[in-house]
């Protein structure tokens, strides 16, 4: 019986000239500088959707915001509304009021003018 054995030769140096080697370490250079410049971007663009999100969240906040103001808006010119209602009815009133104070005001110097005449007749 006889057994072939199998020699591998030690391969883990290779030769390269020096303008390849130089080559090769510019683009692994590049690489990890583009790596890096990835990881950065991405960085960026989650914090701009974060602030985009904010903005979101902001402007609908101003949105009923707004909603309440005009609400309190309207609120307030019905209110001013009913009082200029109420204030010409007042006035209606005071006139009025005025209007029969005078006649009872007549109505009282007429009777003692008149009661006066026939007593001194």
């Amino acid at each position: 019986m006889s057994l072939s054995s199998f020699s591998q030769i030690d391969t883990t140096k290779v030769k390269i000239s020096s303008p390849i080697a130089k080559l090769i370490i510019k683009d692994l250079i590049i690489g990890d500088g583009s790596i890096k410049e990835l990881k950065l971007t991405q960085d960026k663009v989650i914090k701009l959707e974060a602030r985009e999100s904010q903005k979101d969240t902001i402007i609908s906040l101003l949105k009923d915001k707004d909603k309440n103001n005009q609400v309190i808006i309207s609120t307030q010119i019905d209110q001013l509304q009913l009082s200029m209602e109420l204030s010409a009815k007042l006035q209606k009133e005071l006139k009025s009021e005025r209007r029969n104070k005078f006649l009872w005001k007549l109505g009282t110097y007429v009777g003692i003018l008149t009661t006066s005449y026939l007593l001194i007749k």
